[in-house]
């Protein structure tokens, strides 16, 4: 009797062994992919956290001071947004590295083709619209809907009479979808609403 696998013993062995390279790199692949999702849900959400981070800062941080155009024209209200424009527009308190700079400046939220843009100005009354460091907030974003409170009340548009030109919002509110789930952000600029000269 000779030693040894006969052709049929090493034909199933073959099968075998394929079967679990097969079954193995199937749960490979699947483990890779769900780790790569994951890593992207991830860093998606680690990128609208820190843009509520900044949006939040930006609004708590408002100088109720009125607000002028770029010809130095002064503006009705010393805060302005548009749920129709999808544009919020204020000064906030920036901090600069030279003393000599005032920390005041222009911050502008605006929608364009499905990106929320941020653009701080270099002053609370720049005098040229393109002069401003632009940033893009949110990517892929749809359906922005932003509404102002007074009085209890939800508004598409600020300042909602001459009284609330003098006044910032109580609460804003931003209600958008990215990526199919939908998000609510409401924010209160904690600071004294109106303003004094």
């Amino acid at each position: 009797m000779s030693k040894g696998f006969t052709l049929i013993e090493v034909l199933v062995s073959l099968v075998i062994l394929s079967m679990i390279t097969i079954i193995t790199s199937n749960i490979l692949q699947s483990s890779l992919e769900t780790e790569r999702t994951s890593s992207e849900r991830l860093q998606s959400a680690s990128a609208l956290n820190f843009s509520s981070i900044i949006l939040r800062r930006d609004l708590r941080q408002i100088i109720n001071v009125p607000l002028r155009d770029y010809y130095g024209n002064t503006i009705k209200g010393t805060f302005s947004g548009s749920n129709i424009d999808k544009r919020i527009l204020f000064n906030s308190k920036i901090k600069s590295i030279s003393n000599e700079i005032s920390p005041i400046k222009r911050i502008e939220y605006v929608l364009d083709d499905n990106m929320l843009i941020r653009k701080q100005f270099f002053s609370s009354n720049p005098y040229n619209s393109d002069e401003s460091i632009k940033s893009n907030f949110i990517e892929e974003i749809s359906d922005l809907d932003i509404k102002f409170m007074h009085e209890r009340s939800w508004y598409d548009r600020w300042p909602v009479s001459p009284i609330t030109e003098r006044q910032i919002p109580t609460l804003i509110k931003l209600e958008f979808k990215k990526s199919g789930k939908e998000y609510i952000w409401i924010i209160e600029p904690n600071i004294d609403y109106v303003f004094k000269r």
